[in-house]
C-alpha cells in the first residue's frame, strides 16, 4: 500500500482558448478614441462569427484569439488592422440620372449601389449637382482607431 504523506495533487482544469477555426459568440461595446460608442450587442443578441473566416475585421478576430469562454477584455484596434486608412479612389462621381431613389436625394444620403458581380456597395453622398454626385465609398470607420470591450460567451 502506499502513503502519500504531504503530498499535493493539482489537477489542473484545462480551459478552451479561442483559435482559428472556432465559432466564437461574443458581447462587445466599439468605441471610438473619445468615447464615442459607434455600435454595440447591448440591446440585441450577442454577436457570432468564425475565427479565420474573414467575417470581422483584422484587428478585432486578433485580439479575440487565446481568450477563454468568461473573459473579458478590452482590444485597441489601430486604422491599420481596423477599416485601414481612408483611400482617394473610392470617392468618385457619378450620373445623378443613374441613381434610382426615391425622393430627393441630400449630402449625407447613404446609397446602395449594385454592383456587377451581385454585391452593393454603400456610399455617402459628399457633394450635389444639377448633373452629377460626388461619393465616397470608404467604410464610415476608416481612418479611425477603435476600441473594443468584449466578452467571449462560448467557443466552439
Amino acid at each position: 500500500m502506499m502513503e502519500f504523506k504531504n503530498c499535493i495533487f493539482f489537477i489542473g482544469i484545462i480551459m478552451k482558448t479561442a483559435q482559428i477555426g472556432n465559432s466564437v459568440s461574443v458581447k462587445y461595446v466599439g468605441k471610438l478614441t473619445d468615447g464615442t460608442i459607434f455600435d454595440a450587442t447591448e440591446d440585441s443578441e450577442p454577436f457570432e462569427f468564425t475565427i479565420g473566416a474573414d467575417e470581422v475585421i483584422p484587428g478585432f478576430q486578433d485580439g479575440i484569439i487565446g481568450m477563454s469562454a468568461g473573459e473579458k477584455k478590452v482590444i485597441n484596434i489601430p486604422v491599420e488592422e481596423a477599416y485601414g486608412v481612408p483611400s482617394d479612389d473610392l470617392i468618385f462621381n457619378i450620373e445623378r440620372e443613374d441613381v434610382d431613389a426615391a425622393g430627393e436625394l441630400q449630402v449625407g444620403d447613404v446609397l446602395e449601389l449594385p454592383l456587377k458581380d451581385g454585391n452593393s456597395l454603400f456610399a455617402n453622398i459628399i457633394e450635389l449637382s444639377d448633373d452629377e454626385l460626388t461619393i465616397d465609398a470608404n467604410h464610415e470607420l476608416a481612418g479611425k482607431d477603435l476600441i473594443f470591450e468584449v466578452e467571449i460567451l462560448s467557443i466552439d
